[in-house]
C-alpha cells in the first residue's frame, strides 16, 4: 500500500513521484514561483528608477524656469535703474525750466527773441562756392556753374 503525502514533497497533482521533467529535482519551487520572486525582486528598484526619473524630470523643469524668471527679473531690475536716472535728470530739467532766468535764455535761443530796447543781430553764414559741372557731354548747355 503506498502512501500519499501532500505538501512540500508532494507534485502539483497532490502525488509523489519521480523528479520533475524540468530536471530541477522534487523539492524546487515551480517555475511561476521563480518568476514571481524574481519579479518581486526588481520590482523594487524599478519603481525606486522610476521614482528618481520623475523627481529629477518634475524639478527640473520648476527649477529651469526659476532661473529664466531670475534673469528676467535682474533684466527689468536694471532697466528699472535706467528708467530712474533717466526720470531724476527729466526732473531736473523742469527744475531748471521754472526760473526766470532759463527762461530767458530759452527764448533767446531758441526763439530769438529780446527785451525792450536790445538790439538782436544775426550773422548770415557765408555763400557756398558754386558747384563746378564739367565740360563733357549731358553738361555743356549747362554753363560751367551752378548756383544754389
Amino acid at each position: 500500500m503506498s502512501i500519499r503525502r501532500r505538501g512540500r514533497g508532494s507534485d502539483e497533482d497532490g502525488t509523489s513521484g519521480p523528479p520533475r521533467a524540468s530536471g530541477r529535482g522534487r523539492h524546487a519551487e515551480p517555475r511561476s514561483r521563480a518568476i514571481v520572486r524574481t519579479a518581486r525582486r526588481l520590482m523594487g528598484p524599478a519603481i525606486l528608477a522610476v521614482v528618481t526619473v520623475g523627481v529629477f524630470t518634475l524639478g527640473a523643469f520648476p527649477t529651469r524656469t526659476l532661473l529664466d524668471q531670475r534673469h528676467e527679473t535682474s533684466a527689468a531690475e536694471q532697466r528699472l535703474g535706467e528708467l530712474d536716472a533717466s526720470n531724476a535728470a527729466e526732473r531736473e530739467k523742469v527744475e531748471a525750466l521754472k526760473t526766470d532766468a532759463m527762461v530767458e535764455q530759452l527764448a533767446r535761443r531758441e526763439y530769438g527773441l529780446a527785451r525792450p530796447g536790445e538790439e538782436l543781430y544775426h550773422m548770415i553764414p557765408p555763400a557756398q562756392d558754386p558747384v563746378r559741372v564739367p565740360d563733357a557731354w549731358p553738361f555743356n548747355g549747362l554753363g560751367t556753374t551752378l548756383d544754389r
